[in-house]
């Protein structure tokens, strides 16, 4: 990201995708020390976004009402894969997408990826926001986590959930009616093999 096209989204032109990404520690550093400055409030979350839903819409919004410009951290595909070793193979969406995708959210201004090998402390630290907000369902409202973070954000806000649907339910129940799919698949192909030894049997000899 260029200082100019900060100052571009802070008059309220439009910009591209790309032009909200925040490329690293140094760029953040620059891009605080501006806002700063001009006495712009910081707030800041940070997650995955995948298979975007309206309980991220309103817990996004939440954040961004709390500052003046918003900086969301979007984990990369391979940090995600290393903190959810699990089943449901996330994140379904790739970070190409969920970039450009946050980047169309209107309480968010400005995306930071963060990639593998990289302190995700680090990134709060430099940053320092005024309000950084977490969610009561994640791992980061654990007070194992907001003591590492804590005396580098102004205040720490934590968010009861914000709808009923979460992405790894949604995820689940994909592969449940997939599965039943198969089952049913599967169930029709015996049934048909049957039929066909039935019809063998039936042959005159």
């Amino acid at each position: 990201m260029l200082l100019g096209d900060l100052g571009m989204l802070i008059r309220g032109e439009k910009i591209s995708p790309n032009q909200r990404v925040i490329g690293g520690l140094e760029e953040m550093a620059e891009v605080v020390k501006y806002l700063r400055q001009f006495g712009y409030k910081i707030s800041s979350t940070t997650g995955v976004w995948d298979l975007f839903h309206i309980g991220h819409g309103r817990y996004l919004d939440e954040m961004r009402s709390k500052g003046h410009i918003s900086i969301v951290e979007v984990d990369s595909d391979e940090v995600v894969r290393q903190r959810k070793p699990d089943s449901l193979h996330r994140p379904i969406v790739p970070l190409s997408e969920r970039i450009e995708m946050l980047s169309f959210v209107r309480s968010v201004d400005l995306i930071y990826p963060l990639v593998v090998g990289e302190d995700p402390i680090e990134f709060i630290r430099v940053m320092r926001p005024d309000v950084f907000v977490v969610s009561e369902t994640s791992a980061d409202s654990k007070e194992e986590y907001l003591s590492q973070v804590r005396d580098f954000c102004g205040e720490v806000v934590i968010l009861p959930a914000q709808a009923a649907i979460s992405t790894t339910r949604r995820v689940q129940r994909m592969m449940m009616a997939g599965g039943i799919d198969q089952l049913v698949a599967v169930q029709q192909m015996v049934n048909n093999l049957i039929n066909a030894a039935a019809d063998g049997d039936k042959q005159p000899t």
